[in-house]
């Protein structure tokens, strides 16, 4: 009987090692997770603070500010406009416009826009000024304002 004695203590401690490892298993893996939400909290924080920075900055764009932070508000303005870019050259390609009213994609020979209504400007080179560009895609640079132009001299009316 001393044996099955011995193999039941055995048993009895093997269970209760693999009861306390799976406890720290358990706990481990609680833990990770949590710290993956943090993780993930944190970087959603900072998401908000850059957008709120950013957000000064367009009203105020003289407010005093670290070097760095300037830096590296500038070159998020650089590539908000190299998207607006991309985008009209997409649009283009695409053979769409976007109505002036309520931002809806327009096949580039409509008349009337299919989700407000509204009527569509076609306008030709000649007739394109700053105040006709949509205020997002003005940008100092002549070289992005020569290739807005000639995007709407490719859309202009035959």
């Amino acid at each position: 009987m001393n044996i099955l004695n011995k193999m039941k203590q055995g048993m009895l401690d093997s269970t209760k090692a693999i009861k306390e490892i799976s406890s720290d298993v358990t706990e481990l893996t609680r833990l990770k997770i949590n710290l993956s939400k943090d993780l993930s909290k944190i970087d959603g924080l900072y998401y908000d603070l850059g957008k709120t920075m950013y957000t000064s900055f367009e009203k105020n764009p003289e407010m005093p500010l670290d070097e760095d932070v300037s830096l590296a508000l500038m070159e998020i303005k650089t590539t908000l406009e190299r998207i607006a870019e991309v985008e009209i050259k997409i649009e283009s390609l695409k053979g769409i416009i976007k109505c002036e009213q309520c931002g809806y994609e327009v096949d580039e020979h409509a008349k009337y826009c299919s989700n407000c209504g509204n009527k569509l400007k076609i306008l030709t080179l000649e007739q394109i000024t700053i105040e006709d560009l949509p205020s997002e895609e003005i940008n100092e640079d002549e070289s992005i304002i020569e290739q807005q132009e000639v995007i709407y001299e490719e859309k202009k009316p035959e």
